[in-house]
């Protein structure tokens, strides 16, 4: 009994912690713009899961789980993009994928899991805390709070209030309709009757309303994951595992001729690219193609191409037999020549787009373009690895350098890059797009500024830069701060 009683208890406090956070997310967000604030409330999300961990004794420091403790470095480093960058589209990933992580650091620190992280089960585990255990332990308060009131009651009293709100829930639809009509029976009455609401509620009592019951819905949603995380789980009945099917397998020597196939044309096309494009035999091209044309086009079939070949080479690494040794090791040899013509690919498509990026300017699409083939040649270097190396999880070294790669992109600051490299192509060629850079986040705007010295550009230049303040000029609570912003502010009239 005694130690039912100091679980109540406990629980009782994290409601209170829960209410906490959906305060603390009031105070921070309610009617302002994401900026400090939102690394702030992640180090109260921390606070509450620490303090809970400690409790439920589920808090530890091993050596097994300092890779746990490293994901706190990506779930901080992008959180405080909200305070550092004005970039919109990150911001929309990170509102969403910030939230993703601390659920999945945290269940790991919990062991509220069966299956290994970079198993496709632990996403079915993941979704099942979210949709299934979160919200049905939401209505946990609600039964504390009436087991609270019930005990502080006599059964007879305790009877009486639950006949009474049972007769005010009945009698509000019946109310509602009664009064409807006798308003339109009686105009005089129906007059009194809309003034009612103006005279005990205003505005702010309305807007007090709704930030109240956003607060208790982040309680609500806060403490049923949490009690997901630390909480007691009904039996689970045990369903009988079905029978392990035989893995599909390709057979090796179709495999053989389709790789062999394939690296051929791949192999002529890497001789073709290195004689063309990279040393630039501009006399062997083909009557009525400018080496400028050849060099631009192609562009997008080269990486869908990429793609393809990335697709054979995973559907390989899992489908192939290893029984026949030395079918598996002309597959490996395959494999790795298909790689290495496939990097061939990537380098001519990047080559392509710095060409038509020089001459047509330098865009967010064309930069992330740029990004993606690093990162797809980082991919391929991994696999060329597990090629040889059959023991370690692919899937798990592509999740880290993902992540790790999408931290990296946040960190860059793309439109800094995107600005610097159309000023260069500006002095060299005259030409540049301002209304593009406009549209870009505030970091541009000590560049707009060293534009606006040109006479030709000043008026335009001017536009984007009035508009910049217009955005900037109605914000001033200090839960907004933003770098990005108070930096631009300072190039600002």
């Amino acid at each position: 009994m005694a130690e039912r009683s100091q679980e109540q208890k406990a629980y009782q406090w994290l409601l209170l912690g829960a209410f906490g956070i959906g305060c603390l997310g009031d105070l921070l967000f309610y009617g302002k713009n994401y900026g400090v604030s939102y690394p702030l409330f992640f180090i109260g999300m921390y606070a509450l899961f620490v303090w809970q961990a400690k409790l439920h004794q589920r808090l530890s420091f091993s050596r097994e789980n300092k890779y746990i403790w490293l994901l706190c470095v990506p779930i901080g480093m992008l959180s405080l993009t909200f305070a550092l960058f004005s970039n919109g589209y990150f911001h929309l990933f990170n509102f969403v994928l910030v939230p993703m992580l601390f659920v999945l650091q945290t269940m790991l620190f919990t062991g509220r899991h069966k299956a290994k992280w970079h198993e496709i089960m632990f996403v079915g585990e993941l979704l099942e805390i979210l949709v299934y255990y979160t919200p049905k332990h939401t209505r946990l308060p609600f039964i504390m709070i009436k087991g609270s009131v019930k005990g502080r009651m006599n059964q007879r009293n305790y009877g009486v209030l639950k006949k009474i709100m049972t007769g005010l829930l009945i009698s509000l639809p019946i109310l509602l309709v009664v009064l409807t009509l006798l308003s339109q029976a009686d105009r005089v009455f129906g007059h009194f009757l809309n003034e009612i609401p103006d005279m005990l509620i205003d505005v702010d009592s309305v807007e007090g309303m709704f930030r109240l019951f956003v607060i208790g819905l982040v309680t609500l949603v806060v403490f049923g994951y949490m009690y997901s995380l630390f909480g007691k789980r009904a039996d689970t009945v045990e369903l009988p595992q079905p029978q392990e099917q035989e893995k599909i397998v390709w057979d090796g020597i179709i495999l053989v001729t389709i790789l062999t196939i394939i690296d051929a044309v791949y192999a002529a096309f890497t001789y073709i690219q290195i004689s063309y494009l990279f040393s630039g035999a501009k006399a062997a091209l083909p009557e009525g193609l400018t080496y400028a044309e050849y060099a631009k086009n192609g562009f997008n079939e080269l990486l869908t191409v990429t793609v393809i070949n990335f697709i054979i080479l995973l559907a390989t690494l899992y489908l192939v037999s290893r029984k026949n040794r030395l079918l598996y090791r002309s597959v490996q040899v395959l494999l790795t020549l298909l790689t290495v013509c496939t990097s061939f690919m990537l380098f001519s498509a990047y080559y392509r787009l710095s060409l038509y990026e020089a001459a047509y300017g330098y865009t967010h699409t064309r930069l992330l373009a740029h990004l993606f083939m690093i990162f797809l040649l980082i991919l391929f270097a991994i696999a060329l690895w597990k090629i040889w190396r059959d023991s370690f999880s692919l899937f798990k070294y592509y999740a880290l350098v993902t992540l790790a790669s999408y931290v990296f992109i946040n960190y860059i600051n793309m439109d800094v890059i995107i600005a610097q490299n159309n000023l260069e192509r500006y002095r060299a060629t005259g030409n540049i797009d301002v209304e593009y850079l406009g549209r870009l986040s505030y970091d541009v705007v000590p560049y707009l500024q060293e534009l606006k010295a040109d006479e030709s550009l000043k008026a335009a230049v001017t536009y984007e830069l009035e508009n910049k303040w217009a955005e900037l000029r109605g914000e001033s609570s200090w839960q907004s701060f933003n770098w990005s912003k108070y930096r631009a502010k300072q190039y600002l009239p």
